[in-house]
Order: C-alpha cells, then structure tokens, then sequence
C-alpha cells in the first residue's frame, strides 16, 4: 500500500531553504539508523559484485553511509540539501559529499545509487526512480508509517508491499527487500531495461 501525506501544491518543507538552518543528523551512531545503514552497506556490496562500478548517494546526510563504503575501492560520493550535513560529511568523516538538490540540479551519477530515508521526503518519488539512470537502486524507507500513523515531514509512506511497487514503476526489479530494526525496510534493486 501506498499513502500521499499531502495535498497538492500544499508542500512547503522539501525545498533548500528549508533545509537550510536544520541540525545535521548523526545517524550513523543512533540506534536503529545504524542497523539500516549497515544493512544498506551490505546491499551495497552485493551490487559491487554484481558489477557496480560507482556509488552515488543522493541524499547522503552527514556522510554516515559514505564512511561505511570507504573499505570499498569502488568510487563513492554524495549530495545532501543541508549545509550542517556537508560540513560534517567533508569536515569530520572525509567523504566526498556535494551540497546539492540532486532532485533539480544536475548531478553526476554511478552504476549504484543509494537513497536511504529519501524517497518519504519528496514530492514525486515516481518520477524520480522512473528516471534515475543508475544500473542499481539501494533505497529505505519506515515500512511501519501510513495516513494515520508518520513523521510530520514525510510526504509519502509505503509498507513493503507499496514500496516494492514504487521501484517496479520506475523498471526496477527488486532483488532483496528486508525489514530491520522494527521500522525500516531496506531494498537492492537492478533495473530491468538495462
């Protein structure tokens, strides 16, 4: 199942500017969060064996997830729309993270593309998965949250089963979809067209 959180042309929190003054978020070391990521890094490796050559994490935070994959020799980088994130990410972890709205501007691309607790935070995941040119998807999202029950912030909410259609729209077919943590549910995705 599938929920729209918000009336049309009513979306005032998805943009830089909102963004912009938010305290960055540190989930690498909450619990809960690094169990998704972990899980997320795991599925990470898997798409290198299948052939991924390259990560982008779109919506990277403050790095957590890049710091994981710096045991790969596999290319990685990231974009975030938060200024407290990219200090952090550049500053204390050492990754390469870009401060960008991957949604509209342009970005580079990797065979991998990672989009953990994403997709709940815009407002048109669709057309973002259909047009996402990434060989690979590793993508998160509460499998726990529906019209009745979500974060104030979210825009959409998916059960696994809704979450699974989401990437199938966009030609994706999922490999592996797991539920972690109580509340998350972590996919890795290939397209199918490729």
């Amino acid at each position: 199942m599938e929920w729209k959180l918000f009336s049309d042309g009513n979306v005032n929190f998805v943009d830089a500017e909102w963004y912009k003054e938010r305290e960055a978020a540190h989930h690498l070391e909450e619990d809960g969060h690094v169990d998704r990521l972990n899980i997320a890094d795991y599925l990470i490796g898997r798409a290198i064996d299948m052939g991924g050559a390259s990560i982008v994490d779109l919506g990277c935070g403050d790095g957590g997830l890049l710091q994981l994959l710096k045991k790969y020799v596999t290319p990685s980088w990231g974009y975030d729309l938060m200024p407290t994130n990219i200090d952090h990410a550049t500053r204390i972890r050492g990754v390469d993270a870009r401060y960008t709205d991957f949604n509209n501007d342009e970005i580079e691309y990797a065979d991998i593309a990672v989009m953990t607790e994403v997709l709940e935070h815009l407002e048109d995941p669709h057309k973002v998965v259909r047009e996402l040119p990434s060989k690979y998807l590793i993508a998160s999202s509460p499998y726990t949250e529906t019209d009745e029950y979500h974060y104030e912030f979210h825009l959409w909410a998916w059960d696994p089963e809704g979450y699974a259609a989401l990437m199938a729209q966009g030609g994706y077919k999922v490999l592996q979809h797991m539920l972690v943590a109580g509340w998350s549910q972590v996919l890795l995705c290939v397209r199918e067209d490729n």
